[in-house]
């Protein structure tokens, strides 16, 4: 109607938006643990995330600090069992699971429960891990919110794939850092608001809610011992500093900010269905300086090693990932990690397997013979190569390894500052 005012949009949510952001991240991610000072913080970039997976696959999240309006009001009944009951109650997860107040698709709320407060033998119970295989095995994702400093948080984080630093949270070296949200001070919120009222749920939507808390059940179950629980469920675990070795080294420069410079697409997308997906991650350093001293402190050689660096939250801090290994199947990985703890160049937290189907091709059609000395030339230079035989006998030289085209775009930056024309490709062939 004619000068009737539109109703205002709703205000933009900085720490929810940075969750969206980095939603992308969690392709391959079952479990993480949202972790920050502000619990309402943290809670709210857990949101950002799962909104953005929930439309692909179901997510479920943990609130462990009882201290998130936001959560609260999405989980409604204040009163009901939460995930403290399912550890030491018995409760089971079907019972605790609730489908996201605002009525958002294939999203889950875990409460608290009736503890005040989360007792520590819970965040230290092995149960996480099977809980996280299962959320693995039913294709979810499971975002478990946390407040830094708290008790038995060292022994819950490695029973997942990593943390999201949200703020200004100060991060132990040997935990796996997934991703950063905010740098404490470019993002702030109200730490009051949450959702305004509840959406009414329609038939249909009651009814497709019942068959994801099914599923969800399927991954809940893990919550219980299993005899027949395979071993390699302790393969998904963060990254110590006792690690294997490798030769290649960092650049000790940082090219031109890595926003202006693009990857493009892979010159080989024909190739995309028999890439090398599967590696190792050994190490992930928030310096150079850290990536080169662990490798250096080593003696043993290892296949397909390199150094991908990336950058992390909105202050774009630069992490470092020291990944080896080259495989189609993800068993190859797996019985290398395994390899590598049971030898002791591992200990036996340490390590996890990664996909990381794309890389930057720096030559190919390169013979055999010779790939070990244009390798070595390469390093000289500061440049983590690594050759992959291909299926004709010739071979390719690669430099990192990546789960998206984005995440090559900081290596590709330094590639191009040393005179280097990399490629994005999809990693084909093998170590040898």
């Amino acid at each position: 109607m004619i000068g009737r005012k539109r109703p205002a949009p709703p205000a933009a949510d900085p720490w929810v938006d940075e969750g969206r952001r980095l939603a992308p991240l969690f392709g391959s991610t079952s479990a993480a643990v949202v972790l920050g000072h502000d619990p309402e913080a943290a809670a709210r970039v857990a949101l950002g995330i799962a909104r953005v997976v929930a439309r692909e696959r179901r997510v479920a999240i943990a609130d462990l600090t009882g201290a998130s309006p936001t959560l609260a009001a999405l989980a409604g009944d204040a009163g009901a069992h939460g995930i403290t009951d399912c550890f030491q109650r018995g409760v089971s997860l079907n019972d605790v699971a609730r489908p996201a107040a605002d009525g958002t698709p294939s999203l889950f709320i875990l409460p608290r429960g009736s503890e005040s407060t989360v007792p520590e033998e819970v965040l230290r119970s092995d149960r996480w891990r099977r809980l996280s295989a299962g959320f693995a095995d039913a294709g979810a994702l499971l975002l478990l919110v946390a407040a830094a400093g708290t008790a038995g948080l060292a022994a819950l984080v490695v029973q997942t794939d990593g943390v999201v630093s949200v703020g200004d949270v100060s991060i132990p070296l040997e935990w796996r850092v997934l991703a950063q949200a905010g740098d404490g001070a470019s993002v702030s919120v109200t730490a009051g608001a949450g959702p305004a009222h509840r959406r009414r749920w329609s038939a249909g939507k009651l009814t497709l809610a019942g068959m994801l808390v099914v599923a969800i059940l399927v991954a809940g179950a893990a919550l219980w011992p299993r005899p027949d629980a395979p071993a390699e469920r302790a393969a998904k675990r963060t990254v110590s500093a006792a690690s294997p070795p490798a030769t290649a080294t960092v650049p000790s420069a940082v090219a031109a900010p890595a926003e202006t410079v693009s990857v493009g697409v892979p010159v080989n997308p024909q190739d995309s269905a028999f890439a090398a997906d599967f590696a190792v991650e050994l190490v992930a350093t928030n310096t150079a300086a850290g990536a080169n001293s662990f490798l250096r402190r080593r003696d043993a050689q290892l296949p397909g090693v390199t150094i991908s660096p990336v950058l992390l939250g909105s202050g774009r801090v630069r992490w470092h990932r020291v990944l080896a290994g080259a495989w189609r199947d993800r068993s190859g990985a797996d019985s290398m990690l395994a390899s590598l703890r049971d030898e002791g160049l591992l200990r036996a937290e340490a390590g996890l397997v990664v996909r990381v189907p794309l890389a930057l091709m720096l030559e190919e059609g390169v013979p055999r013979g010779s790939a070990p000395a244009r390798v070595a030339a390469l390093v000289v230079r500061g440049v983590s190569a690594y050759a992959l035989l291909q299926d004709d006998g010739t071979v390719r030289l690669f430099a990192g390894a990546f789960e998206s085209a984005a995440a090559a775009v900081p290596l590709g930056a330094d590639l191009r500052a040393a005179g280097l024309a990399p490629q994005l490709a999809y990693r084909t062939g093998r170590t040898f």
